[in-house]
């Protein structure tokens, strides 16, 4: 009988170590991602050109995957449709397009690197002039 308590008190414990070990884990993961980013964000909400189709929304896809593996300092990208339109203006905005940069002088070089003339051909065909631009500074 006093076998059986000392395996359930040591059941007991490897539990509440396994159990805090977890809670501690999952706290400092947590912490890790509740920090604001240091990182440059160029963000475009556009409209699409009259005419724009599913073929030409995804050569514009994978034009910007390839500027983002070629393009020194950009971290991500993204390209898609807006959840919801973004009404600027008289405009309505219906994508989107958004740039991660390591800092603002990686995002500045983007403007002249190589790699987004390329990029730009499926960029003009694909968005109506007078897109809304800004650029987040992480800090």
């Amino acid at each position: 009988m006093r076998n059986l308590m000392h395996k359930m008190l040591h059941g007991k414990i490897l539990f509440l170590l396994l159990a805090g070990m977890t809670f501690l884990a999952g706290y400092v993961a947590g912490q890790a991602g509740g920090t604001t980013q240091k990182t440059t964000i160029h963000a475009v909400a556009w409209t699409p050109t009259d005419g724009f189709t599913d073929q030409d929304f995804e050569n514009l896809r994978v034009a910007t995957a390839k500027m983002a593996g070629e393009m020194p300092g950009m971290r991500r990208a993204w390209v898609g449709k807006l959840r919801r339109p973004l009404v600027h203006g008289d405009a309505e905005r219906t994508y989107g397009l958004i740039l991660e940069f390591d800092d603002l002088k990686t995002r500045e070089a983007y403007s002249s690197h190589p790699a987004r003339a390329a990029w730009a051909e499926y960029w003009s065909k694909a968005r109506a002039p007078g897109p809304t631009v800004f650029d987040v500074i992480g800090e």
